[in-house]
């Protein structure tokens, strides 16, 4: 028998999606809080563990006395000087021209990243922070096997083309190392989204979201396979090679003279969020972000 309920205009239909799309945020957020906590309590006890055995490893900036790459080597040609890579639309990035990165800055940077060196304690504070830019600046700091990194990409990252489709904010991603991995994959990874960066900036997003939905290990042959489906092809060698390792580990120098705590961390127009105090990530952004744009 057919119904005689009156069907929903438009405008209901809409504001039902919209409160769909905010329980799952908020629900996201909650997960997401809840499990830092627990993250907290496992770098404390695996920082007093290292301490008490004399272990090569530690979280933050994590370096393999075996993780081995170039002396120097090439910036992508929308790379910045920390690290990172702006997109100024879903598909289109902020050219930089590229350059080089010399052995004295990947010498300064491997000892910062050294497991020896003593993190200087004060406030997170990215270089290159515009806080009167407009579109607004919106930094992320991401590592590839962080799962709070994947939690937040797959909750957020339709949100962030919706700003960048609306030129209400840019986003620039600093890819950085802060898991520890026997393969070192966090690097690895982090080369071959600069190498997606560097190759066909549309692809960028594409990879992103494909690491993130499915976050796991890869050898570098599945990387480049995965840049291929995302829409760069012909990536084999400069992922294999490590092409943009020099660069990122120079990122990674940056990140802890920043200090930057760990992954993910957001800001926009230099203020950081924090998800245990600002609530809805979407509610809180959006604030600083029409402020920003006014």
């Amino acid at each position: 028998m057919a119904s005689n309920a009156p069907r929903a205009t438009k405008s209901e239909r809409l504001e039902a999606a919209r409160i769909e799309a905010r329980a799952k945020r908020e629900a996201a957020d909650k997960k997401r809080r809840q499990r830092s906590l627990w993250t907290k309590i496992g770098i404390i006890v695996g920082i007093v563990a290292l301490v008490a055995g004399g272990g090569l490893w530690y979280y933050f900036g994590a370096v393999k006395p075996n993780n081995t790459f170039a002396d120097s080597g090439p910036i992508p040609a929308v790379g910045n000087q920390y690290g990172g890579v702006v997109l100024d639309s879903p598909t289109t990035m902020v050219s930089t021209g590229g350059g080089e990165v010399t052995k004295e800055q990947v010498d300064a940077a491997k000892v910062l990243t050294d497991p020896n060196y003593k993190r200087e304690a004060g406030e997170a504070a990215p270089a290159g922070v515009d806080k009167s830019a407009k579109p607004a600046q919106i930094i992320v700091y991401v590592d590839p096997l962080c799962p709070h990194c994947a939690e937040f990409e797959n909750a957020y990252a339709g949100q962030f083309e919706s700003w960048l489709s609306e030129k209400k904010a840019t986003v620039e991603y600093r890819m950085v190392s802060v898991i520890r991995s026997a393969t070192n994959y966090p690097a690895r990874a982090g080369n071959a989204l600069y190498c997606v960066a560097d190759k066909n900036p549309a692809a960028f997003l594409p990879m992103m979201k494909s690491l993130f939905a499915d976050q796991k290990e890869r050898s570098n042959a599945e990387l480049a396979q995965l840049a291929s489906q995302a829409g760069a092809a012909d990536l084999n060698s400069c992922i294999s090679n490590g092409t943009f390792r020099p660069y990122g580990v120079v990122g990674q120098g940056q990140m802890i003279k920043d200090k930057i705590g760990g992954t993910p961390s957001i800001f926009v127009n230099g203020t950081y969020y924090n998800g245990e105090t600002d609530g809805d990530f979407v509610e809180w952004a959006n604030a600083k972000i029409d402020a920003a744009n006014k």
